[in-house]
């Protein structure tokens, strides 16, 4: 997996779409805290998510999907567990003939990839898609369904809670990590944060953790 996520570098380096420097503050951000090395070079702003996805698909030869133009049927959703959806960022988006065609944002993943094949039964076909688009659609699909539920009718308790004081309301549910993804990105936007300063407080807290371990 490590050979993948170094071969991914290289072919973004000899395009151009990042620097050395780029690449390496990526990867020691990568080590600090964990993540995929695509998700983390569009995190920081050094390539736009539809361009990497354009780009890794041109290179392994996948085709791309729209997810936006897509309705995933929830029938298809339960062909894979939902801790791998929601672990490895991927969506099940097509199935025949004994084939579940997965969307992706990282085909080097080989590792998730394997995970998700022993957890079918059936034979795993790879398009790639945008990750923002995957972060979406797995959020509309396991974070917004209470808010879509039609409404039930209330036993005596619920209509005595009801009038109690209510709490904030919140427009939607959000998944903890778009809610992670979107604050680091809106910190670089307003300047409070530089990517480099992102980077070496990423540094020191696994610096830390080392120490603890010891």
């Amino acid at each position: 997996m490590a050979e993948a996520r170094d071969r991914l570098g290289r072919m973004l380096l000899d395009a151009k779409m990042i620097t050395e420097e780029q690449l390496k503050m990526a990867m020691d951000f990568q080590k600090s805290v964990g993540g995929k090395l695509a998700a983390i070079i569009v995190k920081l702003g050094f390539v736009e998510d539809m361009a990497l996805t354009n780009f890794i698909a041109k290179k392994q030869g996948f085709r791309v999907v729209d997810l936006e133009e897509l309705v995933v049927p929830e029938n298809l959703v339960k062909r894979l567990p939902r801790r791998l959806i929601e672990m490895h960022h991927v969506l099940p988006i097509h199935y025949k003939d004994g084939v579940l065609t997965i969307a992706t944002s990282d085909p080097y993943d080989y590792e998730s990839i394997e995970e998700l094949q022993l957890a079918v039964d059936a034979k795993i076909e790879i398009q790639v898609a945008a990750r923002s688009q995957i972060l979406k659609c797995i959020n509309q699909l396991f974070f917004q369904e209470a808010a879509s539920a039609p409404p039930k009718e209330k036993s005596k308790e619920e209509l005595l809670k009801d009038l109690e004081p209510a709490p904030k309301p919140h427009s939607e549910k959000v998944a903890r990590f778009l809610l992670q993804e979107a604050l680091i990105s809106l910190l670089i936007e307003k300047g409070v944060i530089t990517e480099e300063e992102l980077v070496r407080k990423a540094r020191a807290l696994d610096a830390g953790g080392e120490k603890e371990k010891t």
